[in-house]
């Protein structure tokens, strides 16, 4: 009995070899005759694939670092829904904020020449190209140019589309009014979306995040130093000020932070930037987390002279409006707030604004679910007056 069995194992083997082998001489004769016409057809022979590469491997179902993250960089609509339905911001991009407040308070349908202050990922700027008439001009501004040429990139064939003429110029917003002023023409509409873009906040390269460790950078253009520069070269009562103007801490805890920061070694990287100001003991009831977001912001802010540069697009503000055009500003600060309803309550005041916002506009409860960077943003108005 036993021998029938290796008898029957023995065949059933010798078939399954026999089938293999008839296969592989099918295959091999099919890729010779392939080969033979495709000789044939063409004399030269093809170069060979670029080898394949493998994408980095990282732990978890879902990348976590930003450079990981290369379906969101690439626009993956599957994965752009996921992270936007759950709050987040896909890596490289930039949702913008009361997109539909701006446009109202804008009036964009009617202007002849828009301004976008800071252009960023473009999503105002898209949203003004649609609403503006044909044969409208949009200047858009930005300090980063690298963000700006791949933009203005992305906007071009929008604007050609809507017969919008778009014009991308690399500076600081405190210079559009001498930018208009050379074109010699004064803007319908201006939007101004202060603070920084989502794009420079998580790339732990900028150094504008303290949850990835990255230099300590933190500039929006390449020609300003960058905060470790700027640390080391300042002094206690320097760093001091600029927390009190940047992140509203209190004298004495701005002093602590101070002090903390600037021991030896001085930090230039993130993370020992936020270990020195985690270690504060400070008056009021902060957490350490919070109170490292507030001292980054402030380094942020004075590293690229914000406010020295809204001051400035605030004076020049009624040379760059035409008459009845309108403005609006977008506020992400108490400091950057404060300098608006200011100017806008002083210039209601001269006569030289028609009318402004006497209350801040705030994002609806919907967009603060959807968007959590929205939930500090103010929206402040005003429209200048005809004569004047």
């Amino acid at each position: 009995m036993l021998r029938v069995l290796l008898w029957c194992a023995a065949v059933v083997q010798s078939f399954r070899f026999d089938a293999r082998q008839r296969c592989t001489v099918q295959r091999h004769a099919a890729a010779s005759g392939a080969s033979n016409a495709a000789d044939a057809a063409t004399p030269a022979a093809t170069p060979a694939a670029a080898p394949h590469t493998r994408r980095k491997r990282y732990a978890g179902r879902y990348p976590r670092h930003f450079g990981d993250r290369y379906k969101e960089h690439s626009g993956d609509e599957a994965t752009v829904k996921r992270v936007l339905e759950k709050g987040g911001t896909p890596a490289g991009s930039h949702v913008p904020i009361m997109v539909k407040e701006c446009l109202e308070h804008l009036n964009a349908s009617d202007a002849t020449v828009a301004v976008d202050c800071t252009l960023g990922y473009g999503g105002h700027s898209s949203a003004l190209i649609a609403a503006l008439p044909q044969n409208a001009r949009l200047l858009c501004f930005d300090r980063d140019g690298i963000e700006l040429a791949k933009t203005s990139k992305r906007l071009a064939p929008l604007a050609s589309d809507g017969n919008v003429e778009l014009e991308a110029v690399h500076t600081n917003y405190a210079c559009v009014g001498a930018e208009l002023a050379r074109r010699n023409v004064r803007a319908s509409c201006l939007l101004a979306d202060l603070g920084c873009s989502s794009m420079q906040i998580d790339d732990p390269e900028r150094g504008f995040t303290f949850k990835r460790d990255g230099p300590l950078d933190m500039r929006m253009g390449l020609a300003e130093a960058t905060a470790a520069e700027f640390l080391q070269r300042a002094s206690i009562k320097e760093v001091a000020a600029a927390l009190r103007d940047g992140a509203d801490f209190s004298r004495r805890d701005s002093r602590e932070i101070a002090v903390a920061i600037l021991k030896e070694p001085i930090p230039t990287t993130t993370t020992l930037l936020a270990d020195r100001v985690r270690a504060v003991r400070l008056e009021e009831d902060c957490s350490d987390d919070d109170a490292v977001k507030r001292a980054m912001q402030a380094l942020r802010i004075v590293v690229n002279g914000e406010f020295a540069a809204l001051e400035e697009l605030l004076v020049s503000l009624p040379d760059i409006l035409a008459p009845g055009g309108r403005a609006v500003f977008l506020t992400f600060h108490s400091g950057e707030d404060r300098r608006v309803k200011k100017a806008f309550k002083k210039g209601v005041a001269s006569g030289i604004y028609a009318d402004a916002a006497r209350r801040p506009v705030r994002p609806s409860p919907q967009e603060r679910r959807s968007n959590s960077r929205s939930g500090c943003c103010k929206l402040r108005w005003c429209v200048r007056a005809l004569d004047s």
